[in-house]
């Protein structure tokens, strides 16, 4: 167990979040299955899918699917992290962190999507 292949977001409203990572910040579908409220998309390094709460929660107890916002997930490196969140904000992502060089060197940036994950966009300046 040396590499993750699915990075899967659960969702409160899936047309919503679909919509989002589509339309927002321009994912490709790779495979949808509308009568699950599930939907991939293929990056470069893994598939990042959208899951309904209400259909995985048939899958695993509500209990154990933690709320939007408990993690973190970082994008790989951009050649610019202001003209990323400019072209984001001209979408109408709404950042929570404006961009900052970090005291570790990296210039990073924080956003979340409509379900409250929080994404990081990020750039090493110095190492």
């Amino acid at each position: 167990m040396n590499q993750i292949q699915y990075l899967v977001l659960i969702t409160d409203n899936f047309p919503r979040a679909k919509e989002f990572y589509t339309k927002v910040l321009g994912f490709t579908v790779d495979e949808e299955i509308p009568e699950d409220e599930y939907v991939q998309f293929r990056l470069d390094n893994l598939f990042l899918a959208i899951f309904s709460r209400t259909q995985m929660s048939q899958v695993i107890d509500e209990k154990y699917l933690a709320k939007p916002g408990g993690a973190l997930y970082t994008f790989a490196e951009v050649a610019d992290v202001d003209q990323t969140v400019a072209d984001l904000k001209i979408k109408g992502v709404k950042f929570i962190k404006e961009p900052k060089t970090q005291p570790w060197g990296q210039r990073t940036a924080y956003f979340t999507d409509p379900d409250g994950h929080i994404w990081e966009i990020q750039k090493w300046i110095k190492r």
